[in-house]
């Protein structure tokens, strides 16, 4: 029995297709990968349907009574199934129909499977790895969801060191060191880690490093250097020019010359050569050669036909189908370029970008006039600033307003840049449709300067995987178009769109993405509707409140205004009235000081007896000499706090006013002797 496995997606390029053919296979050998998806035209699903459907054929010709016996394992184990799902596509050209199932004696019924759970989302980190290899130091920034096994693949494209030779130390907590197919996210590493990197099964005289001599004059064999990189150093003397390639040492020297006519657009027949060895034929491998390894030097310039040396006119008769094969497809791309009033044997344009860049923005500026020069009015309109700014601009908006990120990456050293910006990237259709639903930036690698700056920017924002896609694509495939979007606060790479494409192809793959990025984005709008809902609620709340706080402020502040000056009232009043009973105490104590001590009964003088009604109806009784002035009468009434000012002395019959008589007379001289009765009455 045979289980078939469904994909949702594709894999966007070479690099994520290999790696998760090796999660999903566990096989680790990287030539056996290579060749299971080569076979498989780099169709994931169809590549990991052969490699399971091979190992269960194996299984049962093994013991076909054990399938009887107990049921095999049809699916794919729980672990498996849903990283499965997320790399697969719907692509109907990789599902081949069903190979018929084996007639067994027995088959038991099984039961479905139930579909996986997806996932809750989660917020993919960076991880920024150090990795010491002898004296080399190399820098890695990878998403967490990424595997061990994507770090030995990235060494090995800067080391050429197979990665079934590495070995990574320096996990630091984990006990144990991780196998190659162990997620990053499951290590619980911390954001900057420092790696080793060993080979202990690489003997040190060869020397993982391609640029290293042989130690002690030992000469490798040439059956060493058919499997071995040879890297040549060509020197452009006409446009002083300098190009490092690297070929096998099976490849023969007419496909380096073949090599520099895609880069060059100079026919194998127009190259004259120095630095070959003597005598060496275009049929020769590099390895027989004789040429110096690992590095050798040439020299490489143009030539007419009218001043072709009679060497160059034996080699031109002897050169083979394949040249002119080369040579015709020179022809027909000169043609296309004349077309488009691009001819490059006739005009040499500027660089889109200038070499020692300072000011990137100026540097931008110059690759957008430079290219409105070549392809005229009708082109993208570039975002003139940073990739970093440029992100901002498409993500840094309102979920509504937000854009994708296409990023062109121009080559002048393919064969494909004149074509694709003529015939595509300046189409109406695609310049319509890129500025209505998308922020376009483009840079230019045609410098190796501009091209390592291009790769640390990519490192820094998208993480390192997508800088080896750059690094590692082979020059014939350029320009790039790289499709960004971010879903969920996560940046990443949507599409890689290379340059030998087809207008409706390149239309469809932009619409595509258009349509996926708004799927994915109408969550978040709704997303930050209700949030922009809650936040105003909660502002108009806050709002509220303090405006409450100032009113509940206001009315506090007025409530103490109130009471202090009360207060300050209240100690006024008892000040003055302080004041007042100072006064009076002042004066009563004055009048006593006057008033002449109270006779007694027995005095030999006479005395009169007055007695005083007060005005609250108390008698007051005193004796007095009736000789003495009758003011010692309004003093001793002034003594009880009843002065002239305020109240009136009178007698009862007659009734006269004392206060108003002469206060010297005497007692007697007034009939107050030997009694009277007087009343005190208010004013």
């Amino acid at each position: 029995m045979r289980q078939r496995i469904s994909f949702t997606t594709m894999a966007t390029n070479r690099d994520e297709i290999l790696i998760n053919f090796q999660v999903c296979t566990g096989i680790e050998n990287f030539d056996e990968c290579l060749a299971h998806l080569e076979q498989n035209d780099w169709c994931l699903e169809r590549a990991v349907n052969a490699v399971m459907e091979a190992q269960q054929e194996a299984q049962q010709a093994q013991d076909v009574s054990d399938v009887v016996a107990a049921i095999p394992m049809e699916t794919p184990p729980s672990s498996f199934r849903p990283l499965v799902a997320d790399l697969g596509g719907d692509d109907a050209d990789c599902n081949p129909p069903d190979p018929p199932a084996p007639a067994l004696a027995f088959q038991p019924a099984l039961i479905p499977p139930r579909p996986p759970t997806p996932p809750a989302p989660r917020t993919i980190r960076m991880i920024n790895f150090t990795i010491e290899y002898k004296d080399k130091t190399i820098n890695l920034v990878l998403e967490d969801s990424r595997t061990v096994g994507t770090i030995k693949t990235l060494l090995k494209d800067e080391l050429h060191i197979p990665v079934d030779l590495m070995v990574l130390e320096g996990w630091g907590h984990t006990r144990i060191r991780p196998n190659d197919s162990a997620q990053l996210s499951a290590l619980h590493l911390p954001l900057e880690n420092r790696l080793y990197l060993q080979t202990p099964n690489i003997p040190e005289t060869s020397g993982s490093n391609s640029n290293t001599q042989p130690i002690n004059g030992e000469e490798i064999s040439f059956a060493d250097k058919l499997t071995r990189s040879f890297e040549l150093c060509i020197m452009d003397t006409d446009d002083k020019q300098e190009y490092r390639l690297r070929y096998s040492g099976s490849k023969t020297i007419l496909d380096v010359k073949h090599g520099m006519f895609a880069l060059t657009q100079v026919p194998v027949r127009h190259q004259q050569w120095d630095g070959w060895p003597v005598n060496s034929e275009d049929t020769l491998t590099l390895a027989a050669s004789g040429i110096e390894f690992p590095k050798h030097e040439l020299r490489f310039r143009r030539i007419n036909n009218k001043t072709r040396s009679p060497k160059q006119a034996t080699d031109e008769q002897t050169a083979s189908s394949d040249d002119e094969e080369f040579e015709d497809a020179s022809d027909m791309y000169l043609d296309d370029s004349a077309v488009f009033g691009n001819d490059l044997t006739s005009r040499r344009f500027e660089a889109l970008l200038p070499n020692n860049i300072e000011d990137e923005t100026l540097a931008l500026m110059h690759f957008s006039q430079e290219f409105r020069q070549r392809y005229g009015e009708t082109h993208p309109q570039f975002f003139l600033a940073s990739l970093e700014d440029a992100m901002k601009e498409a993500f840094n908006v309102p979920a509504k307003d937000r854009k994708l990120l296409a990023i062109y990456i121009h080559n002048d050293r393919s064969v494909q840049s004149n074509v694709f910006c003529s015939q595509l990237l300046c189409a109406e259709s695609i310049v319509s449709f890129l500025s209505q639903n998308y922020v376009t930036w483009g840079w230019d690698i045609s410098s190796e300067e501009n091209k390592i700056r291009l790769q640390s920017t990519c490192t820094k924002l998208f993480g390192s995987v997508t800088t080896a896609t750059i690094k590692n694509l082979q020059q014939d495939k350029f320009p790039l178009l790289l499709i960004v979007m971010r879903i969920r606060s996560n940046t990443e790479v949507f599409a890689v769109l290379q340059g030998n494409t087809s207008l409706d192809e390149l239309m469809t793959s932009l619409i595509h993405a258009v349509e996926s990025y708004n799927s994915q984005r109408q969550s978040e709008i709704v997303q930050e509707a209700e949030r922009n809902a809650a936040e105003t609620l909660k502002k108009e709340q806050d709002e509220a409140y303090h405006e409450s706080l100032l009113a509940d402020r206001a009315k506090l502040e007025e409530k103490l205004r109130l009471e202090r000056e009360e207060m300050e009232r209240q100690m006024e009043e008892e000040k003055e009235k302080k004041q007042i009973e100072e006064a009076q105490e002042a004066r009563r104590m004055s009048f006593q000081s006057q008033l002449n001590a109270e006779p007694p009964e027995d005095s030999p003088e006479p005395i009169s007896t007055v007695r005083m009604r007060l005005p609250t109806g108390e008698m007051l009784t005193r004796r007095f000499i009736a000789t003495s002035p009758m003011r010692m009468v309004i003093m001793y009434l002034g003594t009880k706090g009843y002065h002239t000012e305020e109240y009136k002395i009178l007698t009862t019959f007659p009734k006269k006013d004392l206060t108003t008589l002469d206060q010297s007379q005497s007692f007697k001289e007034l009939g107050l002797f030997p009694q009277e009765t007087l009343f005190v009455e208010e004013r």
